[in-house]
C-alpha cells in the first residue's frame, strides 16, 4: 500500500507540468520562406545559423517531455526507456529493500504552426508501460512484482514561448492536460478523470566561454473526478468459522477467495468493499530547476526541487466517528528533487541518455518537524524513496 501510495504521488506531480523543464526551441522558418541575407549568405549557411542558436533540450527539460527539433514535419514521436535502481539496496542489514523497475514511456505529437489569429501549439498524446520491480522480495507491499503494468493515458495541448517579457527575457509557456484511468490502481481508486495545467516560466542567460545557464519556475495545478466516493475491491463480509476453512486447492484454489474480508458497513451491493483512505482531490504544486550547458549542447547537468500540496476528500462530520487520537487534516505534503547529467549524442535524430538520482517523499519534513533535503534520503533508505535512474530517449 505503501507503495501504491507513493506510486500515485508520483504521478500525480509528474502529470501536474508534465516534466520539470524549459521552453522547447522556437521553430525556425523553412529556408525557402526566409530571405536571402544582404551579404549573399546561402539558404544552407541560414539553417547552420538557425541550428546552432537553437538551445539544447532534452525529454527531462521540455515542456511536456517533448522536444520539439527544427524539423518542419508535424508530426513526431518520442520513446523514453528508463531503468530506476532503488536507494533500499543501500540500507544495513535486515533492512535492506531491492527495487529494480522498467518502465518505457511512448508519447507521439503533433505540432500545429502558428497563424495569425492562434500561437504555435503541441498537441500530444502519452502511454506508458512499466514492471513496477524485477526483483522479489517479502516486504515490497505489492502482489504485481514482475508483472506489467499498464499506464493512464494522458493527452496535452503544449503553448511553448507563448509569451516573453523583454527587458528580462523571462519566457512563458502553457500546458493543459486530462487523463484516463487505464491503469489498475485509477480504475481501483474510482477515477474518472484529471485534468489541470502547469505554467512554466524560464530564463536562460546568453552564451559565455564556459556555457548557458537558465533558471525555470513551474507552477502548477490539478483537480481529480471520481465516479464513487472511495476506492473499491472486490470483496465478502467477515468469514465465519465455516468459511475460514483453506481450500483443498491451495494453488488454484486461491482464485475462490475475495482480495479482502471487509466489515460489514464496508460490503456493497455490487460485491465490491470500501477501502479505508481518502481520495486526493486537487493537487498545487511548485518546483524550480536551474542548469547549465555546453555551448555545443552535448553536456547538461541539471538540479531541481519541487513541493507540492494534496487535498484530500473532507471526512463527513459524525461525531461516533471521531478520536482524540484522528487528525481532521485535510491536505497531504509531498517533496521531490533530482540531480541528473544528459548527453545530447550527435546524430541526425533526437538522442539522449540521462543518468542522475530522483526523490519523492511523502512528507516534506520528518518527524522533528525540519525540512528534509529534496534530492535524496539518507534518513529511511529501506523505503525507497530515492532511486538512481538511467533514461535513454529517442525522438523521430
Amino acid at each position: 500500500m505503501l507503495r501504491s501510495t507513493l506510486f500515485l504521488l508520483g504521478l500525480l506531480t509528474s502529470v501536474s507540468a508534465l516534466a520539470q523543464s524549459n521552453p522547447p526551441p522556437a521553430t525556425p522558418a523553412p529556408a525557402s520562406a526566409a530571405p536571402a541575407a544582404a551579404s549573399g549568405e546561402s539558404s544552407e549557411e541560414k539553417k547552420d545559423e538557425e541550428k546552432k542558436e537553437e538551445p539544447a533540450l532534452n525529454a527531462r527539460l521540455a515542456p511536456g517531455g517533448v522536444v520539439a527539433g527544427a524539423s518542419t514535419f508535424p508530426l513526431g514521436l518520442q520513446i523514453t526507456i528508463n531503468n530506476s535502481l532503488g536507494n533500499g539496496l543501500l540500507a544495513p542489514g535486515l533492512q535492506q529493500q531491492v527495487f529494480l523497475g522498467t518502465s518505457v514511456n511512448i508519447r507521439p505529437s503533433v505540432r500545429i504552426a502558428k497563424t495569425d489569429f492562434t500561437p504555435m501549439m503541441i498537441v500530444l498524446g502519452s502511454f506508458d508501460f512499466s514492471v513496477n520491480n524485477w526483483v522479489p522480495e517479502f516486504s515490497n507491499f505489492t502482489a504485481y512484482d514482475r508483472q506489467i503494468w499498464v499506464g493512464d493515458a494522458v493527452a496535452g495541448v503544449i503553448l511553448p514561448g507563448i509569451f516573453k517579457e523583454q527587458f528580462t527575457g523571462i519566457g512563458m509557456s502553457l500546458i493543459l492536460s486530462g487523463r484516463a484511468p487505464l491503469s489498475m490502481f485509477s480504475r481501483q481508486q474510482n477515477l474518472l478523470t484529471n485534468l489541470g495545467g502547469a505554467a512554466q516560466f524560464m530564463w536562460g542567460s546568453p552564451d559565455t566561454p564556459i556555457g548557458s545557464f537558465f533558471v525555470q519556475y513551474t507552477p502548477s495545478a490539478r483537480f481529480s473526478l471520481y465516479t464513487q466516493p472511495g476506492a473499491t475491491i472486490p470483496c465478502s463480509a467477515p468469514p465465519t468459522a465455516q468459511r475460514a476453512v483453506t481450500s483443498a486447492d491451495p494453488i488454484d484454489g486461491l482464485a475462490e477467495l475475495p482480495l479482502a474480508y471487509g466489515r460489514e458497513e464496508q460490503v456493497l451491493p455490487n460485491g465490491e468493499c470500501v477501502l479505508p483512505g481518502r481520495q486526493p482531490m486537487a493537487t498545487v504544486g511548485n518546483s524550480v530547476a536551474t542548469g547549465w550547458s555546453t555551448s555545443d549542447g552535448a553536456h547538461n547537468v541539471t538540479v531541481s526541487a519541487g513541493w507540492t500540496m494534496l487535498f484530500l476528500r473532507p471526512l463527513k462530520s459524525a461525531p461516533e466517528l471521531s478520536s482524540p487520537f484522528a487528525s481532521g487534516q485535510n491536505f497531504n505534503e509531498s517533496s521531490s528533487g533530482s540531480l541528473s547529467y544528459t548527453y545530447t549524442v550527435p546524430v541526425d535524430y533526437r538522442l539522449f541518455i540521462t543518468a542522475g538520482v530522483f526523490s519523492q517523499q511523502l512528507s516534506a519534513y520528518n518527524s522533528q518537524g525540519q525540512i528534509l533535503f529534496p534530492i535524496y534520503d539518507f534518513v529511511t533508505p529501506a523505503n525507497n524513496f530515492s532511486s538512481f535512474f538511467f533514461d535513454v530517449t529517442i525522438g523521430i
